[in-house]
């Protein structure tokens, strides 16, 4: 078997406390990388980070911890890769804030996640990868069925940029190695919200020997993106035992997490268990979401798949709903979104299927907090029209 490394999309994340993390006074990097040596960083992808951080990246690490780290969405989603709309110079600008990884040897590849609705179109694609840095390592994540296609991975060969292999409802988990790097990403199943997700180990088997096959000819990365809840970290970490590279320190926080599990399963107040209250509160936000969006539109946010969250906890929701940006700030009251429905649906003081589709998927405590707050006092909703916006 060949390098292969996994982790988790992430690490920041206020639900992993007890099932992962266990002490609140250590940070949650150094806490992380102990049991993983790589990780995914989203962040990027929604704001240009100082490079401040990109050096506490790279200082707080181990010496073999590896990096990969998101474009930026201004790339990506804004400007559609276009060179002709200045993508180069915000690609040459975004490469050199990641140079602390580069320099300490821990940047593995920066990953290129493009927007369900982008349609391969040959020409457009390569005048973009003509562009990339020849010392970086790219990986591109398509989400639209006309890339699955001989020709993407022919042009993708030809140009040394991974294809990422996924695990999630809207492509299948094709694997086409046209680098000596593979990318893997897991973000879940399921009919509603799939990054909400815990793979049974029947699922988690199937992996196994494409991984190993993988690994023959290319240096695996891989990350789970179900974060909620801690599954990322246990299901990431159940995949490492599978394949018999786990180490001991990994095989303790498996099996801690496994105890935790088994305890609050085990919890029960009364003749209702946990999961019971758990199920009533989703019923109870669904009833207050319906004031604030219309049957039509709640019906369709219940079918949207395709929600990523960004940034979630403080006073701050960041989110990637079907290819639209949604930002939520709690404490200047406002949404910010981009959808053409949202332009009619925020006149009405109503939301769109993307906004229902977020606050669905959303934990319950935080979307109970961004509906009660709407309830409670005026808020501001308005379109999105660039980052400058909000930063």
């Amino acid at each position: 078997m060949g390098m292969i490394r996994l982790g988790c999309s992430g690490w920041d994340y206020r639900d992993w406390a007890d099932v992962f993390y266990r002490s609140e006074d250590e940070s949650r990097l150094h806490a992380y990388s102990r049991i993983f040596n790589t990780a995914e960083i989203n962040s990027t992808f929604y704001s240009y980070p100082s490079q401040g951080i990109v050096f506490g990246w790279a200082k707080h690490t181990p010496s073999d911890f590896k990096f990969s780290v998101k474009l930026n969405r201004l790339i990506t989603h804004e400007k559609r890769l276009d060179p002709s709309k200045g993508v180069k110079d915000d690609l040459n600008r975004f490469c050199e804030l990641m140079k602390p990884l580069q320099d300490a040897g821990k940047l593995a590849c920066i990953l290129i996640q493009l927007p369900p609705g982008m349609k391969f179109r040959k020409d457009k694609v390569e005048a973009f990868l003509k562009i990339l840095p020849d010392d970086l390592r790219f990986a591109i994540e398509y989400r639209n069925k006309t890339w699955l296609v001989d020709e993407v991975h022919s042009l993708l060969s030809e140009y040394d940029v991974a294809a990422v292999t996924v695990d999630e409802p809207l492509l299948p988990p094709m694997i086409r190695l046209t680098s000596d790097l593979a990318y893997v990403r897991w973000h879940g199943r399921g009919r509603k919200m799939w990054y909400n997700y815990r793979y049974s180990r029947e699922e988690l088997e199937e992996w196994v020997p494409r991984l190993s096959q993988m690994s023959q000819s290319s240096e695996v990365y891989g990350y789970f993106n179900n974060h909620y809840h801690g599954y990322a970290p246990e299901n990431c970490l159940e995949v490492l035992e599978m394949l018999g590279i786990a180490v001991p320190v990994q095989k303790e926080a498996g099996k801690h997490i496994s105890e935790y599990r088994k305890i609050r399963a085990g919890i029960k107040t009364g003749t209702r268990t946990l999961s019971d209250f758990e199920e009533q509160e989703k019923e109870d936000i669904s009833a207050l979401l319906s004031v604030h969006i219309d049957a039509a539109r709640l019906e369709k946010a219940k079918e949207i798949k395709d929600i990523e969250i960004i940034e979630s906890g403080g006073d701050r929701i960041v989110a990637d709903v079907s290819g639209y940006s949604v930002y939520i700030d709690l404490e200047k009251k406002f949404i910010l979104h981009d959808c053409p429905d949202w332009k009619r649906a925020a006149k009405e003081r109503r939301f769109c299927k993307h906004i229902g589709a977020l606050i669905l998927a959303l934990p319950e405590d935080a979307a109970g907090k961004v509906l009660g707050d709407i309830k409670r006092q005026p808020w501001e909703f308005s379109q999105y029209t660039g980052r400058s916006q909000i930063i």
